[in-house]
């Protein structure tokens, strides 16, 4: 029966640009030499490549970076993008949001702000800018204007006993929070095990939501190249801003291929299974938490993170709950 399921790319990284004005701890694209002197993604590109995935099958479209509000085609992409139907996400830190909120509005169906701590001290500390209350005036500006919003706390082994205080921020604005753990990529420390467990605490209370077959996933090493769960090519597409595609994905790149406004006849043709073939079986693919290239589908969250659907079952009931608390209907 689950060899007839339907493998078609689902979900797309877009990755409008390598710059950004935030300087995470936990991510080092903003200072990795080779994303030195590129462009960001440019309208002409994207309106072709979002025709294309539209054919494709993909359903789902996250405008990803570096920080998105960067570039100036952001808008227009934005635009198209809702014209095709897609289910758009904007993933952002919010810093240059208040400046562009009426430019973007209607645009996209959720911005995700990350925010992982209630204190400003701690915000630079992590984030290396003084940006909190920038982020706190873009969850306010959003609100009333209608915009659905979700903020997204990003969990290491050093903030995780003070996560509490997002869920309380989260009451009192009526936002919901997406929480994750620290990936492990960019050599960061994965989350213990102990602190997993920690996480899994909060799944019931209100406006958090968390994936549970995903950590379920984590809790057990991640990905095993021997058993590789990947699903890079297959259920996620990455497009970078200089208009490739990247292979086997964006955090791990062996190799670049120009799209040149031919990514349907790319998909169609027998080159892409040999682009993907090996995704999730390279040494550096071992213990991989990325969380979007191991599917985010249904069935590829059940049979990708060897979990029960009963766990799946019970974080979509968990994130209809969350949904259905704050979903703006006047978008």
């Amino acid at each position: 029966m689950f060899a007839a399921l339907p493998r078609k790319p689902f979900y797309c990284l877009y990755w409008t640009t390598y710059k950004c004005n935030s300087r995470c701890k936990f991510c080092n694209i903003w200072k990795m030499p080779a994303f030195d002197g590129y462009s960001d993604a440019k309208f002409s590109d994207a309106q072709k490549n979002l025709n294309d995935l539209k054919k494709i099958g993909v359903k789902i479209i996250d405008f990803t970076g570096g920080e998105p509000l960067l570039n100036h085609d952001l808008p227009r992409i934005l635009s198209h993008a809702k014209q095709l139907g897609f289910i758009t996400k904007l993933s952002t830190n919010g810093i240059l949001y208040p400046e562009q909120a009426e430019e973007l509005r209607g645009l996209v169906h959720w911005i995700y702000f990350s925010l992982d701590t209630t204190s400003r001290e701690e915000y630079e500390r992590i984030r290396g800018v003084d940006g909190y209350d920038k982020v706190v005036e873009s969850i306010q500006i959003a609100k009333t204007l209608n915009q659905n919003i979700c903020l997204t706390l990003t969990v290491t082994n050093e903030n995780v006993d003070h996560i509490s205080t997002i869920f309380d921020f989260c009451r009192k604005n009526k936002v919901t929070v997406l929480v994750h753990p620290c990936f492990s990529y960019f050599e960061n420390q994965s989350l213990n095990r102990e602190n997993i467990l920690k996480i899994k605490k909060y799944f019931w209370k209100p406006y958090v939501r968390m994936n549970l077959p995903y950590l379920d996933f984590y809790f057990k090493g991640g990905n095993d190249i021997y058993h590789p769960k990947c699903k890079s090519g297959r259920s996620t597409i990455d497009i970078s801003p200089d208009n490739c595609l990247t292979t086997p994905c964006f955090f791990r790149t062996t190799k670049k291929v120009q799209i040149n406004g031919k990514l349907l006849s790319l998909y169609n043709s027998s080159k892409w299974g040999d682009l993907f073939r090996n995704a999730g079986k390279y040494d550096f693919c071992e213990h991989c938490t990325f969380e979007c290239y191991f599917g985010l589908s249904y069935w590829d969250r059940v049979l990708g993170f060897d979990s029960n659907i009963y766990k799946q079952n019970l974080t979509i009931i968990k994130d209809t709950v969350e949904f259905l608390r704050t979903y703006s209907f006047r978008q």
